[in-house]
């Protein structure tokens, strides 16, 4: 198998494990009442759970705040200067953590709100992934209520340029990282640019790209009641 059809086989993995996160609710089916049961106790056992409605406001007010918590984390991990090295292909690649333990901006911001287990996952299991093709499972939850819009995440999660001459697509475990100290510099100068750049887009954009947000997480009724009640 080659490197690549491995690499793809790693984004199959996550689409299954993302899934998974959702579990599913148990189903209670209606059950004859018992010897001596009213009808009014019968009806009590098997009446729906009414669900919990948000408005437009709560929803905007909590994804204001969300957002403003997750840009302050971009901008820590910004000071940080820490980036992961893509010491696995010769070209452009999304490198959610590197063989070092460094993480990518979005995973840093995602895994600094508290989802450390998540993040961890998705090393682990598809290393390689674009969150700009992510559609469903616990990823997507944490998009939708994130304050950013898709594509502002996917903004942040810039793609790594190489920083070695000798890349090894999937290293053999304890394998040594050959990192190549001018290719380190020119990336880092390369990174900070680009983050100030997205950094001033997310500002700008601020109002509109918020009630997007608001737009798609509305679609989602039962995401957006846990976010106001229990985020």
């Amino acid at each position: 198998m080659s490197r690549f059809l491995i690499a793809f086989s790693f984004v199959a993995s996550l689409t299954s494990a993302a899934a998974a996160d959702r579990i599913a609710p148990v189903q209670h089916f209606a059950q004859p009442p018992t010897a001596g049961a009213s009808a009014e106790a019968a009806q009590l056992r098997i009446a729906p759970r009414p669900s919990r409605d948000v408005t437009r406001a709560q929803v905007r007010a909590k994804l204001a705040s969300n957002r403003a918590a997750n840009l302050a984390r971009f901008r820590a991990y910004q000071r940080k200067g820490m980036f992961p090295s893509n010491t696995y292909t010769g070209e452009k690649l999304n490198v959610w953590r590197d063989e070092d333990g460094h993480f990518c901006a979005a995973a840093t911001i995602i895994r600094m709100s508290g989802q450390t287990a998540l993040v961890d996952r998705v090393a682990e299991q598809t290393n390689f992934i674009r969150l700009a093709d992510v559609k469903q499972g616990a990823l997507m939850d944490w998009i939708l209520t994130s304050g950013f819009t898709q594509g502002e995440i996917a903004a942040i999660q810039e793609p790594m340029m190489p920083v070695t001459r000798n890349p090894i697509y999937v290293p053999e475990p304890g394998e040594p990282v050959n990192v190549e100290p001018d290719m380190r510099s020119v990336e880092n100068q390369r990174l900070m640019k680009v983050y100030k750049q997205v950094e001033r887009m997310l500002v700008k954009n601020q109002k509109a790209s918020l009630e997007l947000a608001v737009d798609r997480l509305m679609a989602h009724r039962e995401l957006a009641a846990q976010l106001v009640y229990n985020g």
